[in-house]
């Protein structure tokens, strides 16, 4: 097991706290972890932080609605709520009295922990994700944490930088760790106050380092490199002076004064999730993905997990529950390919949302890598409720950054302790950003063709010259004065289509543009998935889009972008679909569009192949996804109607089974109703 998510070093020094297969675990120190509090695999538990005693435990939740902060007893077990929903990454005071932690926007908040009066002390720099997790200096005046600026008014890149306020005065400074230097990410690199105020901890180039500072944060000289390793995470335990931190998914604690790291070891591990029973799904029409005509009236076997035969249906398969689909069409589970899961904020909801939607895999583009590894085994496990999540570790990047999940690099070294730790992670996607250099590309190319997956980044005739395998959009952001993929006006020319045209170099599509047609079908936007599962943002910008219908402008942009893809398609592109989720809603959109690529030229079949057959290949997975066929993993999606005949009714997906499980959309939406989705 290698997701360990947020550890936490006890006061004392004698125990972490951290997350893994969604549970809460304690870890003394020389012990054996133990499980404190498991959440239900339709909620997510995060962030986990000790109060100044050490005798309890923050955490974070979706278990009544949105992410909140509360507080569990370990000994007792006793667990209560410490703030409503929409907060996040609890921070205590050293003297127990206040909570630094954020809100759903990113800005940070102080509370009251005896009136809960709280108010803003700094709104986000950057829009472009969260801000880092806040530190408390020792004396309790000060709080700080990352953020990124931005460097000038054409590009929205900057360093991921140390803000530090002051609780008393709201005045705040703002610096790096060095000239022209950023900390690695705003994720997982901290700042954290050492307990005795004269530094902190940080990571930059995916190295750990002490950086002296005042008693009010600012610098006090140059930092000090304490591994060479790759780190993230660091952690202090108030009381010991000794540092925590994750390398390449161990847990090693040192003291920065006297000796060099240990190992802690975790032994926990877990096995991918199977269903319980052998079933037999009937399916009164089958379209199995291979390329071949729907099916009538087929029974669907599997063993568990793995599907056994595609056999004309019998009346009786002694062995097998019977799952009747007898009045709906079956695919092979749908595949989103550009995700980006963002489980602060959204907790458990972008798994349920997808799923409910018949989506059985996503691919994650770039997160914080811990944090997609460690959904990537508790989805596996069976511990949390949603498709199987393929991992990517952050966006690979130059000295200038502008996602919270982007990782800032400006030496060969740090670079190669990136690619250092996500080999040691096995991800399933490596994938450079827009500041990453030629040679950058290269690296990331070969480790991940070391690990057998591919690796791509916005950028087309560039990405393939330096050995990618794929582009994550068809014109995206980009920084180089050359190799844009489309026109101004969004048109391609012979050129790209050569690019793509042999099918060895991939696309993967996210039509943006086909939000416009919730306008034309208001009626997706009245939905339980929609007003149950999604959060109220989403909620909001899916009922503001189904009340206009699509523009002429809006239109004409989604023409042009379509009629690039059925160009590409003609010409033999291997293209994949997928949404760019949670930049536009989850789930709907992917329906969304395939929607758009059949309204403009793609038959029923050619559209889902975008969607099934297609990722898998993408992703090198084609030996257990993308079609129905004996021996792969029995991932389906059943429709309510028949999209050959009215593609229209894709979106009515009573049922999914990812890994021969059965999850109807009606108990996830179940799962979640009456929940508290307004923030506090």
């Amino acid at each position: 097991m290698r997701g360990i998510h947020l550890p936490a070093l006890a006061p004392d020094g004698g125990s972490v706290a951290f997350v893994a297969l969604n549970a809460l675990w304690v870890l003394p120190i020389g012990g054996t972890p133990r499980k404190v509090h498991q959440a239900a695999p339709v909620h997510h538990v995060q962030m986990p932080a000790w109060a100044p005693d050490g005798r309890s435990l923050l955490y974070c939740t979706d278990r009544d609605g949105l992410t909140a902060v509360r507080r569990l007893h370990p000994d007792s077990g006793h667990d209560e709520p410490v703030t409503g929903p929409g907060r996040l990454y609890p921070a205590v005071s050293p003297d127990g009295t206040r909570l630094a932690c954020q809100d759903t926007r990113g800005n940070l908040l102080l509370r009251d922990l005896a009136t809960g009066a709280e108010r803003v002390l700094a709104r986000p720099l950057a829009a472009d994700g969260p801000p880092g997790a806040p530190t408390w200096s020792p004396d309790g005046r000060y709080v700080a944490f990352c953020d990124r600026n931005r460097l000038n008014h054409r590009f929205r890149e900057g360093y991921h930088l140390i803000r530090v306020l002051d609780t008393r005065t709201g005045t705040e400074r703002r610096h790096l760790p060095a000239a022209h230097q950023s900390l690695s990410d705003r994720a997982a690199a901290g700042p954290v106050w050492s307990p005795d105020g004269r530094s902190m901890a940080l990571v930059a180039e995916s190295a750990l380092w002490l950086l002296p500072v005042t008693r009010d944060g600012t610098p006090d000289g140059p930092a000090r490199r304490l591994t060479g390793e790759p780190a993230d995470h660091p952690t202090w335990a108030r009381e010991t002076n000794t540092l925590l931190y994750l390398s390449s998914g161990r847990l090693r604690l040192l003291d920065p004064a006297r000796s060099g790291p240990r190992t802690l070891p975790v032994p926990l591990t877990h096995r991918p999730v199977r269903g319980r029973e052998r079933l037999r799904v009937h399916a009164g029409q089958l379209w199995d993905g291979t390329g071949t005509a729907p099916r009538r009236d087929v029974d669907i076997l599997t063993d568990g997990r793995r599907i056994t035969a595609v056999e004309p249906h019998r009346p009786r398969r002694p062995g097998h529950r019977t799952v009747d689909a007898s009045r709906h069409t079956v695919l092979p589970g749908l595949f989103d390919s550009h995700t980006h899961p963002y489980s602060a904020t959204y907790g458990a909801r972008h798994g349920l949302i997808a799923l409910a939607y018949g989506i059985t895999t996503m691919a994650c583009m770039g997160a914080s890598l811990y944090e997609a590894v460690r959904l990537r085994e508790s989805l596996a496990s069976g511990h949390s409720t949603g498709p199987r999540l393929l991992a990517c570790a952050e966006l690979l990047d130059g000295a200038r950054t502008a996602y919270a999940m982007g990782r800032a690099h400006r030496t060969a070294a740090g670079v190669r302790r990136t690619l250092e730790r996500a080999t040691a992670l096995r991800v399933d996607f490596v994938k450079t950003y827009v500041r990453a250099s030629g040679q950058v590309m290269a690296q990331a190319a070969d480790a991940a063709h070391r690990l057998g997956v591919p690796s791509g980044s916005h950028l087309c005739a560039p990405g393939r010259a330096a050995g990618q395998d794929l582009t994550t959009h068809l014109q995206a952001t980009q920084r180089l004065p050359h190799g844009h993929a489309t026109t101004p006006t969004g048109h391609i020319h012979q050129d790209l289509v050569q690019q793509y045209a042999d099918g060895r170099f991939a696309l993967i599509a996210t039509p943006f543009t086909a939000q416009a047609l919730l306008g034309a079908d208001p009626a997706l936007a009245d939905d339980p998935r929609v007003h149950t599962l999604m959060p109220p943002w989403d909620v909001t910008a899916v009922r503001e889009r189904a009340r206009t219908p699509p523009t002429d402008e809006q239109r004409r942009a989604l023409a042009t972008e379509m009629a690039a893809y059925r160009r590409l398609a003609a010409e033999g592109a291997l293209l994949a679909v997928g949404t760019d989720a949670p930049l536009v809603p989850a789930g709907l959109s992917l329906h969304l569009a395939l929607r758009a690529l059949h309204a403009h030229g793609f038959s029923p079949a050619q559209a889902l192949r975008c969607a099934t057959a297609a990722p898998a290949r993408v992703f090198g997975v084609e030996n257990d996804l993308g079609t129905v066929e004996p021996g792969k993993i029995a991932d389906l999606t059943v429709v309510d109607g028949d999209p050959f005949t009215d593609f229209g009714s894709l979106p009515r997906t009573p049922l999914a089974l990812r890994d021969g499980v059965a999850h109807y959309q009606s108990d996830l939406v179940d799962a979640v109703r009456g929940a508290v989705t307004t923030p506090a």
